[in-house]
């Protein structure tokens, strides 16, 4: 409180031209060991220039020199900001403000409001060095109140953080966020302007977080964060049913996401399987996940059944089933072709055995109840990958359509539902190439259908029109790989 009381009385101090209220007693300059910073010269001191800029970022400590020539014995130097003085001498107007021995002035700490301008000023002659401050408009990006600009923080599963973006000086409604280079509305539902409000992290939220301040400036700012999200495991499967035959190596696959990285294991009836003659366990890793393959040799009646993949971190434990067994698997879409009101659909059904029969359900989108219709008539191939085709004319509309297969170990599960749409349109007749004489070997299955069902195809497609429920052909080839 004194300091700042002799601040004020200096403040109040009237001029006087004949500088007698400056009264500076040094006492005895020692010549042997003066002062660098002072030197008893006749010369008056000076400034080289009367006026300089300073540029400084938020939150951050600055120094501002005070560069005299000529500085002697008799002078002292002030520091004022506008009119208020900032430091005379030892004396200084606040915490944050310090006068250093080389007559510089320290501010600590700077804010956007210490902009504006600083004078030097070197008594008694009260010559000034004028000192423009401006203060770097610079970005912060706080996550639960702590500075996060550049870095990268910790979250877990399931937690819940806000982080808000700051452009001093800048509208709030310029602040645009993006994750991982895609928007965040995309990704995160609860937006409040500068505001990102993260509920219930998961895995998908790790990655780069950006702001920017669109101000439609040509270099707008803009700042950055990394986001790593400890989770527990997710397994995953492209297979969960997994056909096979007695005498054969079977592979079941196991893929799982994890931070930090999980442990992994393959059970079946409840005991942990390991390397032996009959389990081998391989690892594998891409950029997208990891991968454990277990193989089963020499399938016997007894290897059939359900196994389990764990998959284990310092978080927890998740695991998914698969079963091995000699029945065929679920057909797997393959691709669709639509000429008009005609399509043509492809299924990939995986059976070591030879297929006996395929069973095609389909609805229209508002249907309680699905149509069924049958092939009899299969062909033998060995090597177990079996394309599944089939033809039909429709009405414009929302369609959903499902198979299932049957080996000489029994039935398929149903295949995931295809959904498609038929436009309005014309009626088109023509097939693509090849597909003629493909057609030609199809046996018509109408509603209820069965052998006796089989005629020409032209007059099959024909007929198809007249039916309340379209008949199907149906087409089993096998594809070789």
């Amino acid at each position: 409180m004194e300091k700042v009381a002799d601040l004020n009385l200096i403040n109040a101090a009237p001029e006087n031209d004949d500088n007698d209220y400056y009264d500076y007693d040094y006492g005895e300059v020692d010549n042997e060991n003066p002062d660098p910073l002072i030197t008893n010269v006749k010369d008056p001191p000076y400034f080289e220039k009367t006026q300089t800029k300073v540029l400084a970022s938020a939150n951050g400590d600055v120094i501002i020199d005070c560069d005299v020539k000529n500085m002697n014995a008799n002078n002292a130097v002030v520091w004022y900001k506008d009119n208020t003085i900032y430091t005379n001498g030892q004396y200084a107007i606040n915490h944050r403000v310090e006068g250093l021995r080389n007559n510089s002035l320290l501010l600590k700490n700077i804010q956007t409001d210490d902009a504006g301008n600083y004078y030097c000023e070197v008594l008694p002659q009260k010559i000034r060095l004028h000192v423009i401050l401006e203060i770097e408009r610079t970005l912060t990006i706080l996550c639960d109140g702590r500075e996060v600009l550049d870095r990268t923080v910790v979250y877990k599963q399931s937690e819940s953080h806000i982080c808000k973006c700051k452009s001093p000086g800048s509208d709030i409604n310029n602040i645009k966020w993006f994750i991982n280079g895609q928007p965040a509305e995309e990704i995160v539902n609860d937006i409040d302007r500068s505001t990102l409000i993260l509920n219930n992290i998961d895995a998908h939220y790790a990655g780069v977080f950006q702001c920017l301040d669109d101000d439609g400036s040509e270099k707008p700012k803009h700042g950055m964060f990394n986001i790593l999200v400890n989770y527990i495991p997710k397994v995953t499967t492209h297979r969960h049913h997994i056909n096979t035959q007695i005498g054969s190596n079977a592979e079941l696959y196991c893929d799982y996401k994890s931070e930090p990285i999980a442990v992994t294991r393959w059970l079946k009836n409840g005991h942990s399987l390991s390397y032996s003659e009959k389990y081998m366990i391989s690892y594998a890793k891409d950029k997208h996940s990891n991968r454990t393959t277990l193989i089963v040799n020499d399938v016997a009646d007894d290897d059939l059944g359900e196994y389990i993949c764990q998959a284990e971190n310092a978080l927890g434990t998740s695991e998914l089933k698969t079963h091995l067994m000699l029945e065929p698997e679920k057909g797997q879409f393959e691709d669709i072709k639509i000429f008009g009101n005609k399509v043509i659909l492809n299924w990939i059904v995986r059976s070591l055995q030879p297929l006996s029969e395929a069973v095609l359900d389909y609805k229209l989108k508002g249907s309680y109840t699905w149509s069924t219709t049958t092939v009899l008539h299969t062909q033998r191939h060995d090597s177990g990958i079996w394309k599944i085709s089939h033809e039909m004319e429709l009405t414009p509309g929302e369609w959903q359509t499902r198979i299932k297969t049957r080996n000489t170990a029994g039935w398929s599960k149903f295949s995931m539902p295809y959904v498609f749409v038929i436009e309005g349109g014309e009626d088109f007749d023509i097939l693509p190439d090849g597909w003629s004489d493909r057609v030609n070997d199809v046996m018509l299955a109408g509603f209820g259908g069965g052998q006796n069902n089989t005629t020409s195809s032209s007059t099959s497609t024909k007929a198809l029109s007249c039916l309340s429920f379209y008949s199907i052909l149906l087409y089993v080839s096998h594809r070789f790989h």
